[in-house]
């Protein structure tokens, strides 16, 4: 028997280049196959992901195609609300030209003759004092113009 475990240990010492090579190429084919699995669910993974960003730029895409309408839109209707501005400025222009010349030819005409006095809205002097800082000032003015109001309309 150990003659022949020996002659095994010859013959596989001989038949052992042959044998590494055919184990080599045995393991590499294995290690091919194994990295061709790996590859296969890497590409399987990568096209899915390729479908999930294509879905997502295609959603973004009909979102920039959205906000481009709606820009376009806001657009317009700043163009048309400009011009509308424009309009009614150019009309105020006019009015006030109107006016002035109105104005300019009544003084000609009646050059002795006094404009009448206008009596100021109180609303717009509350307006002016506070544009002017004198709210305060115009309160207390308001407050004692009340009480001294008050006290005639008692008194007399």
């Amino acid at each position: 028997m150990s003659f022949k475990n020996g002659q095994k240990k010859a013959g596989t010492a001989t038949a052992d280049p042959l044998s590494d090579k055919i184990r080599e190429s045995i393991l590499a084919l294995e290690n091919l196959r194994a990295e061709n699995l790996r590859l296969t669910d890497e590409i399987k993974t990568l096209e899915h992901s390729k479908l999930a960003f294509e879905s997502e730029v295609q959603s973004l895409k009909v979102a920039i195609e959205n906000e481009r309408a709606e820009r376009r839109h806001y657009n317009s209707l700043a163009n048309e609300i400009v011009t509308r501005l424009d309009v009614v400025g150019h009309t105020i222009e006019d009015v006030v030209k109107r006016a002035e010349q109105e104005v300019y030819r009544q003084r000609r005409e009646n050059p002795r003759a006094e404009l009448p006095e206008i009596k100021v809205p109180s609303f717009l002097q509350k307006v002016e004092a506070l544009m002017n800082g004198h709210g305060e000032k115009l309160q207390a003015v308001q407050n004692d113009f009340g009480r001294i109001r008050t006290a005639g309309a008692i008194g007399g």
